[in-house]
């Protein structure tokens, strides 16, 4: 539930939704507030405010304001019941800011909240895991992608729900693959395509895993992994549907069999799709494809 303070909130930045990201000022006011104490409620009922100076796998130390001093707590994680955050309405702007393609900004806002949050990810509802996943999506489409890597091990531990967990070996895979890491991204895949329908919501597995083949040589192979989520794919939108095309494509070119190409591509533009310009594999055989529909056309004329 939104709460007023979310809406004055929200106000307050419009004009930094125009810049498509926080200004060091913004920043800096944010992280301040992000460093407030937070609150764990005990199972006895007991409520403690402070912060945190360090956390284990079981125990948090917790350093609160006793009159003019200090005082150091130190609770085991089975003693504890909930724990209170500041800054928890910057989630929903966070999301909001995802959602309206202001994502430099939204990456922001997430870089400060996971900053906060991680050292006491293993504490928090698996929601707050949940969460994050979107902010591994907003970092592989970002300038650095090699954080999402670290990101997403910490989280997938904490990660209960099982499309979340999906997602999360998603945005791995996605990871090792954007950094072009190979060989790890290869083993993920097999994984990935040993476990997944082809008929599911991403067919990223298929794709990762037949670039390699493709890589290798092994061409009708990369056919085969290319076409299964393609056979099995629905009018709902499946993640990577569009590379699956752009490697059958290849393969196809890479068999010496460009009519079966060409039949291929007129499938993806009817579907609306486009050809994935990131692919550096792809790109050799999408230049067969555009010589292949220019001499057609000049044949045709």
């Amino acid at each position: 539930m939104k709460t007023l303070f979310h809406y004055a909130l929200y106000i307050l930045l419009i004009p930094q939704l125009s810049l498509a990201a926080l200004s060091p000022e913004e920043i800096v006011r944010i992280r301040t507030e992000l460093r407030e104490a937070i609150t764990l409620q005990l199972k006895n009922g007991q409520s403690i405010q402070g912060f945190p100076t360090n956390v284990s796998e079981n125990t948090i130390q917790l350093n609160a304001a006793e009159g003019a001093g200090e005082i150091i707590y130190r609770f085991e994680k089975n003693e504890i019941l909930e724990i209170q955050m500041p800054g928890e309405s910057y989630k929903s702007l966070a999301l909001e800011w995802a959602e309206s393609g202001q994502e430099t900004a939204a990456l922001d806002l997430m870089d400060l909240l996971y900053a906060q949050r991680a050292p006491l990810i293993s504490y928090l509802p698996p929601a707050e895991s949940n969460f994050f996943i979107i902010y591994t999506q907003l970092i592989l489409d970002s300038p650095n992608p090699a954080r999402a890597i670290a990101v997403t091990e910490r989280l997938k531990p904490q990660i209960e729900n099982t499309a979340a967990i999906e997602a999360i070996d998603d945005a791995i895979l996605k990871s090792y693959h954007i950094l072009e890491l190979d060989e790890t991204a290869t083993e993920l895949a097999e994984a990935w395509v040993a476990t997944r329908n082809p008929y599911g919501a991403s067919a990223l597995g298929y794709y990762v895993l037949g670039v390699n083949r493709l890589r290798n040589e092994a061409y009708e192979e990369a056919l085969d992994l290319a076409l299964r989520p393609i056979a099995f794919s629905t009018p709902l939108k499946t993640e990577q549907l569009e590379h699956c095309y752009a490697l059958a494509i290849s393969a196809a070119f890479a068999l010496r069999d460009p009519d079966y190409a060409i039949v291929l591509y007129a499938d993806m533009n009817n579907r609306g799709f486009r050809w994935p310009a990131e692919e550096k594999s792809l790109q050799p055989y999408h230049e067969k494809l555009l010589k292949k529909l220019n001499t057609d056309a000049s044949t045709n004329d």
